[in-house]
């Protein structure tokens, strides 16, 4: 049986040219790119004609363009490196929406250690951020609010612009974490179009390498370097570059393809599909979503059951629930939403990558469909 992977939200497969690019530099370019020798030098072009890369598609910089292990260290340095910048200044309040990734997530400890007022924005029942509940929260106290391009479970979008023109009337930075969005299937968008000050990216959601992300850092904006020890990345992330995966990642940004038509037509085959046998689709709209996202929930079924299903029939999928000792924690996007607990511990997500044909929908919703009539068999006896 032909395994169907529909994960991509998850991670994406690693691109044959960008595996090609990757053995280039690791067989020949050894050096350390902080060295003065030639082998040293050889391995900085390598990162700068990447940096290039990367600045030129998000038209920014070129030195707007840092590099980090992947997108959670990259939201951590926007937010905590910001934070801790700033640590000393008569900003003591950071908004971070409800219904962001656990990367984000999980600075507000910190940040109240550091003496920072968290205060979560709420959002709608699609994940998206509720604007006239924003607005009352902006004041002059706020230094740095965070919101997400588009939920990683759901798709959702959200009108960023119209975010960075609120947080920046009242003089806060914006951070977007545009993980999901950047070199996706229809969203062709510069840094420009977000007016985020901070933007942070993933490698290995466009078909790179894992182990690898930047950070759009806006030209007069400083942080405050959560890993010390060497002045790389303009001496604010310390450290010997990953200079392969670097190369790796622009690599895929130069070889991305991809059809966001037909995989919205494979998505939205595959929905009508599940629908009929009982689906019911947490998007109250699909305008404005990720053109791969499918985010669906089977009434009195959690998804941890339904995976395992559907994992033993070859397909591969997700849910926003995070595993901890054996058992599948509610969504906490769901939750956000104003889902309860057991109706967030149903959601499932299957995300179509660029190869998504209208042959792979409906498969893969046949075997959803036993999957559910199984589990339902098993139930009723």
């Amino acid at each position: 049986m032909t395994r169907i992977y529909l994960d991509h939200g998850a991670t994406t497969p690693l691109n044959m040219g960008v595996r090609t690019a990757m053995s280039a530099v690791l067989d020949s370019e050894f050096g350390n790119p902080s060295s003065l020798h030639a082998e040293g030098r050889r391995a900085k072009d390598v990162i700068d004609a990447a940096r290039e890369t990367l600045s030129a598609k998000l038209g920014c910089l070129f030195a707007e363009v840092l590099f980090t292990s992947g997108g959670t260290e990259a939201a951590n340095l926007a937010i905590l490196g910001t934070a801790l910048k700033n640590h000393d200044g008569s900003r003591k309040t950071i908004l971070l929406g409800s219904s962001e990734h656990h990367c984000v997530i999980n600075t507000a400890e910190t940040l109240t250690t550091l003496g920072f007022r968290v205060e979560w924005i709420p959002v709608n029942s699609d994940a998206r951020i509720n604007l006239d509940a924003f607005r009352s929260m902006l004041s002059d106290e706020v230094l740095l609010v965070s919101c997400m391009h588009a939920n990683n479970e759901l798709g959702s979008i959200n009108p960023i612009r119209e975010i960075a023109d609120l947080s920046h009337d009242c003089g806060a930075l914006l951070h977007t974490d545009a993980v999901q969005t950047f070199h996706a299937p229809g969203m062709d968008w510069t840094v420009t179009d977000l007016d985020a000050d901070l933007v942070t990216l993933s490698a290995h959601k466009i078909y790179g390498p894992k182990g690898v992300g930047a950070i759009y850092t806006r030209a007069g904006v400083i942080l405050k370097p959560l890993v010390t020890g060497g002045g790389q990345e303009r001496e604010m992330r310390g450290g010997t570059e990953n200079v392969a995966s670097i190369a790796g990642f622009a690599a895929a940004v130069r070889a991305h393809r991809a059809n966001p038509d037909l995989i919205r037509q494979a998505r939205d085959r595959f929905l009508a599909k599940l629908v009929e046998i009982g689906a019911i689709v947490t998007l109250s709209n699909m305008q404005s979503v990720l053109s791969g996202h499918a985010h669906v929930r089977f009434p009195g079924i959690d998804a941890e059951t339904v995976l395992i299903v559907l994992d033993r029939m070859g397909v591969s999928a997700s849910s926003g629930a995070a595993c901890s000792s054996g058992s599948v924690e509610p969504s906490h996007v769901l939750l956000a939403c104003g889902y309860d607990a057991d109706v967030a511990r149903q959601g499932l997500r299957f995300t179509f990558g660029r190869d998504a044909t209208i042959a792979q929908a409906n498969e893969a919703a046949s075997r959803v469909a036993t999957a559910i009539s199984q589990i339902q068999s098993h139930r009723s006896k």
